[in-house]
């Protein structure tokens, strides 16, 4: 069976703690939940603790299967009963307490696979390596979910765990595990915005602008442009520190919009810089083709028309100039 533990060292939430909690039944009075921090003990949330608007429909508000945050009332210790509410969180305690919530998850995570690989049977056993590891931590620096980040730094400094009162082989079991599972990946940010010039600059004002976007590419935040289809253009990078990153993007379209701008163009910004997964990777790339395909298409039905005219070749030579901004924005010219 898997080995199952809570994520602190208290068994019961404190009153006034903001926590994460499952919705396992609706019922007359209020709803039934699981504290999901807590070895999924019971608790529960009287309607009257669901909103501070009317209720028009409790369904709107709770479902069963919903994970959301609430606020601890009253706790019972001896009883086993805890009283929630969901109207007394702010907004600010929510995004709180599910940072807090994700951090403690991955280091309970790392704790039961490192028991697994031990070959531990109970959930006691599981409790001890807490107690002596993670709870620990969670006590030196007086703040719940604080193991995390001395996990993190674990990756790099491994004698962090010196002071843990755990064997060798526990130590090395451990270690592995906070190296598999916490090693920092690239982020890829994203930002989608329109740029276009009708003036006397035309097209060269459109190539001065994206260059001087790249102009702020460097080593540790490099910067790509593609071009989807004029005048839709896609930014991205990729970085260890999303802050860092989203913050980099933004300045990097500020230079195009300062410059497009100051030539008489336009910008807009078609969606603001943003994480993306590899899925969303997958259908940009896969939309790029489509795009490139069907301009085949366009290009192979115009070599076969027996009429040239010359305004023919004039949009020919834009179309040129046009692939070759491309080029230039995807890495080729970063001058």
């Amino acid at each position: 069976m898997p080995l199952h533990c809570r994520f602190y060292e208290n068994q019961f939430p404190d009153k006034d703690d903001v926590v994460v909690v499952n919705i396992t039944s609706i019922q007359t009075m209020g709803s039934y939940v699981e504290l999901l921090e807590y070895k999924n003990i019971g608790g529960m949330i009287l309607h009257s603790e669901l909103s501070r608007r009317r209720i028009r429909s409790i369904n709107k508000l709770v479902r069963v299967g919903r994970t959301t945050v609430v606020m601890v009332i009253r706790v019972d210790s001896d009883k086993g009963y805890i009283d929630l509410s969901k109207r007394r969180v702010s907004a600010e305690e929510v995004a709180k307490c599910q940072d807090r919530f994700a951090k403690a998850k991955a280091v309970n995570q790392i704790l039961r696979h490192t028991a697994e690989k031990l070959g531990y049977e109970t959930d006691s056993q599981l409790e001890e390596l807490c107690q002596k590891t993670a709870w620990y931590f969670d006590n030196k620096m007086g703040k719940k979910a604080a193991s995390y980040d001395i996990f993190k730094r674990v990756v790099n400094t491994p004698s962090l765990l010196d002071e843990c009162d755990i064997d060798e082989p526990t130590r090395e079991v451990l270690v592995s595990n906070i190296k598999h599972r916490l090693t920092p990946q690239a982020m890829k940010i994203r930002a989608d915005f329109e740029v276009s010039c009708f003036t006397f600059e035309g097209i060269d004002a459109v190539k001065n602008a994206l260059r001087a976007g790249l102009k702020l590419t460097s080593e540790e935040l490099p910067i790509r442009i593609n071009l989807i289809a004029p005048p839709l253009y896609v930014l991205t990078t990729q970085t260890m520190e999303w802050t860092e990153g989203l913050e980099h993007l933004n300045r990097v379209l500020g230079a195009i919009r300062e410059s497009i701008e100051s030539q008489g163009g336009t910008f807009k910004i078609q969606q603001p810089p943003r994480l993306v997964s590899d899925t969303d990777e997958a259908d940009l790339r896969r939309h790029m083709a489509e795009l490139e395909e069907a301009n085949r298409e366009v290009s192979g039905d115009e070599d076969n028309e027996d009429e040239n005219s010359e305004g023919v070749g004039e949009e020919d030579e834009e179309e040129d100039e046009d692939e070759m901004i491309g080029n230039q924005v995807n890495g080729g010219d970063k001058a």
